[in-house]
């Protein structure tokens, strides 16, 4: 790539209008580095899968000049994320350094490269599966640790990052900006944003970039923006805890009530809860009387937008009230997050569920040879609690596509699931409700053989269930108590001498969504 192309390409992830005399060098120290990673590959590295192609291997040199970039200045990104850890897992770098080990006194050294490459390498090439202990791994580890640490040390402090994030944070538009930076640019975080703009169209809307600046868990020990950004200011505790609630964001309809300077007052037509929301310059953009369809986040005793806003004039209540419903029917787990007594209700609704599913079957978890069977047995359980059963003699001719009625929920099942012939899985959550898992006899084999001499199928599908977000961790748990665990380590190739917590740091990493606050998805009464 030619040299201005190179600095152009690493400036595009710079904070705008943030810039120090030593931003200027990393782009040539970049461009050094991929030549050093380029000669260990073809000297050294006989592993094909981790060589990577010009661009990319570009793409990991930034990545690894901006890491050692924070940690000379003490920006506080990766310091932030080891401290996560050392609070998760009592190590600093979960399956690369043990629970007893330290990761020494040199600042820039092979152990956080290691690692940083080792969790890096599956954004870069997303179907590797790669041992955090891998040799070649640790080789390159090795060689640009030292680099970087010579290139460093000759380095005076000052960084363009750290002058951008260092800014005052009175106001939630202020917070906000550091934060899409993070989630978009930050060499954390950007390549997650891109694989999930990829995976979800391939253009970056701005709901998608509030969802995943906002809510998005990421390979980081499951640990999102949000979480990042709060340990990284320098704030109080009680605005960091602010911060990382942000995933809670109250999406609802406001119906705007007066505006006063760079305030408005709303109520929300979803709880009939009032609202201050500060919005500066763009208080003419509001009317009074008018409905607003959007999102609000908390901020020094204030409300703020978060992604976009949708504008409804002259709606009569009789509409108002047939989009409320709708919502509350739609997205319930949404409306409780500010709608207290409906979700402890919702709450208790699922631990009857639970219940009466545990008193049916005995356990929580009940595996089927078929989804046939599954639907029979589902048809005989609302048999038992409701009168008169549905007229189903026999599961042969059952509809392709079949809903289950009862008076307060109906099931329906895709054609897929209903013809499924590998086993099917049922978990019942007890804080969120049922898990319904197909191919379930492979995960199940892959289970019982402990780790040894799984079939390519089996590997698969154990490896799909763990990384599978509409998986609990409470499901692979129930697994794990019965088969053990030697199975998951050895599809995600994890020495048997690792430190136990692996399996927690995994269940974190790829559902890191399951470890913060969640609601039931049932809907109001």
């Amino acid at each position: 790539m030619p040299e201005y192309q190179l600095i152009r390409d690493f400036f595009s992830h710079r904070p705008k209008g943030y810039t120090e005399t030593t931003d200027y060098y990393l782009p040539k120290i970049a461009k050094q580095l991929s030549h050093v990673i380029k000669k260990i590959q073809e000297a050294h590295i006989h592993n094909s899968l981790l060589h990577l192609p010009d661009k990319k291997l570009e793409e990991l040199a930034g990545v690894l000049v901006e890491f050692s970039e924070d940690i000379h200045n003490d920006i506080g990104l990766w310091k932030s994320y080891e401290n996560y850890n050392l609070a998760l897992f009592n190590t600093r770098l979960p399956l690369t350094l043990g629970t007893h080990e330290d990761v020494g006194q040199k600042i820039l050294n092979e152990y956080r490269v290691w690692h940083l490459l080792w969790v890096l390498y599956s954004k870069l090439n997303p179907e590797l599966i790669l041992s955090p202990t891998n040799r070649d791994l640790r080789l390159m580890a090795s060689v640009i640790s030292e680099f970087q640490d010579k290139i460093f040390a000759k380095m005076p402090q000052g960084s363009g990052i750290k002058k951008f994030l260092t800014q005052p944070n009175n106001y939630g538009w202020e917070v906000k900006k550091k934060l899409l930076w993070l989630g978009r640019h930050s060499y954390l975080f950007r390549h997650s944003f891109q694989n999930y703009i990829e995976m979800n169209g391939g253009t970056p809307e701005i709901f998608l970039i509030d969802d995943f600046v906002c809510h998005q868990t990421t390979c980081w020990s499951g640990l999102g923006a949000i979480d990042i950004l709060a340990a990284t200011l320098n704030i109080p505790e009680k605005q960091g805890v602010n911060i990382r609630r942000w995933y809670e964001k109250h999406m609802a309809y406001y119906k705007v009530l007066s505006k006063e300077g760079p305030l408005i007052e709303v109520v929300n037509t979803i709880s009939d809860k009032p609202y201050t929301i500060r919005v500066g310059e763009n208080s003419r953009h509001f009317k009074i009387g008018q409905l607003v369809f959007g999102e609000l986040v908390p901020w020094n005793k204030e409300w703020y937008w978060s992604g976009k806003q949708l504008f409804y004039t002259d709606l009569s209540d009789k509409i108002i009230e047939s989009l409320k419903n709708t919502f509350i029917q739609k997205v319930p787990r949404i409306a409780y997050r500010y709608c207290p007594q409906q979700a402890k209700q919702a709450k208790a609704r699922i631990t009857d569920r639970y219940n009466e599913f545990v008193k049916y079957h005995g356990q929580d978890l009940v595996i089927y040879p078929d989804g046939h069977s599954m639907v029979a047995d589902l048809l005989n359980q609302y048999k038992v609690k409701y009168k008169p059963a549905p007229k189903h003699n026999n599961t042969s001719d059952m509809p392709k596509k079949y809903t289950i009625p009862s008076p307060d929920s109906t099931v329906s099942f895709a054609p897929n699931l209903i013809e499924n012939k590998n086993g099917i899985g049922v978990y019942f959550n007890p804080n969120e409700g049922r898990e319904i898992i197909d191919g379930f006899n492979f995960i199940v084999k892959g289970f019982e053989k402990k780790g040894i001499n799984l079939t390519e199928e089996e590997e698969n599908n154990i490896r799909s269930f763990m990384c599978s977000n509409s998986v609990s961790p409470g499901f692979v748990k129930k697994l794990v108590q019965k088969y053990g665990d030697e199975s998951i380590a050895s599809v995600f190739l994890i020495p048997n001498s690792n430190d136990k917590f692996y399996l927690e740091f995994l269940l974190r990493q790829n559902k890191g969504g399951f470890f913060r606050k969640r609601h039931p998805d049932v809907a109001f009464s």
